[in-house]
């Protein structure tokens, strides 16, 4: 049974859409990440970055296995489950270009988007602008992409596809249509029929707080500084 330190953001949704794609058997832990649950110490010992997701699986090959980093974790219950990566050379390396993708570049642009839409609506409009072009330019990215391709590495359902779904869920809110994108639109609707990724991105939904966080939440959620690690 493998452990999931979870907050119900796109970062954990990846790894329980995974998990639910590939039948690996998970125990759900939550951590409030406005509470600060996630600077104590049994947490950071996995997760030194202080960030979820991360898990461990007791029954690695060697021993318990203790990861973190969304990406690093979708390629562990890849190789575990022997199921949505490639085994041929070319089709590794055509997945992990895309999962790093992500990483690099989906992921840390809508994040920033978010940030100023919904923590920061008082913010300049510079830094709005900046964000959804970005996060603009990064849907043509795909849709060019998806053109050419079933899936993002190719003819092939993949871990890149499971990384990569859960940041195109606020489209909405941050004030897109997918019909300008013929090709993402597509790919979208074609992921949302899979049962197990409904499954997966439903999880934890319910948990998400109904008013804003205060200023105490704030101030654990946006003013980390190296401070938090000068006692452990």
């Amino acid at each position: 049974m493998i452990d999931l330190y979870f907050a119900p953001t796109p970062n954990g949704w990846k790894i329980t859409i995974m998990l639910e794609e590939c039948g690996l058997p998970y125990h759900l832990i939550p951590l409030n990440i406005a509470a600060g649950e996630q600077f104590e110490d049994n947490f950071l010992a996995i997760s030194p970055n202080a960030r979820m997701p991360a898990i461990v699986d007791p029954e690695g090959e060697d021993g318990a296995v203790h990861l973190f980093e969304s990406a690093a974790i979708l390629i562990y219950l890849a190789e575990k489950s022997q199921q949505f990566m490639p085994q041929d050379q070319a089709g590794f390396y055509s997945v992990t270009q895309w999962l790093f993708w992500q990483m690099a570049n989906l992921g840390p642009m809508a994040g920033q988007l978010s940030h100023f839409i919904n923590y920061a609506p008082e913010g300049n409009d510079y830094s709005k602008t900046r964000y959804r072009n970005e996060y603009d330019r990064l849907l043509g990215v795909m849709n060019f992409q998806l053109g050419k391709n079933t899936y993002l590495a190719g003819e092939f359902y993949s871990i890149a596809d499971m990384a990569c779904f859960p940041w195109l869920l606020p489209y909405k809110h941050y004030g897109f249509d997918l019909a300008a994108f013929p090709h993402l639109r597509r790919w979208f609707d074609q992921l949302k029929q899979r049962p197990q990724l409904r499954k997966g991105v439903d999880i934890g939904k319910d948990w998400r707080p109904a008013a804003s966080p205060d200023n105490d939440s704030r101030a654990i959620l946006f003013n980390q500084t190296s401070a938090i690690y000068k006692d452990k």
